[in-house]
């Protein structure tokens, strides 16, 4: 719980060229793009597969 916390309130600086990309293919590709960053968050602290994240 600590973890999600703590991980939920950093501030991640996404490049310029990145933000580019995401306005220009418009919203599907960004929500993608924010799917693949949540999965590899969750695979990285360990937390895929277990849906029951608290909140």
């Amino acid at each position: 719980m600590e973890k999600a916390k703590d991980m939920y309130q950093r501030k991640i600086r996404i490049p310029d060229d990145i933000k580019r990309a995401i306005e220009v293919n418009g919203e599907q590709q960004s929500r993608q793009f924010n799917t693949e960053v949540i999965y590899q968050l969750r695979k990285a602290y360990g937390l895929v597969g277990n849906r029951s994240v608290e909140a």
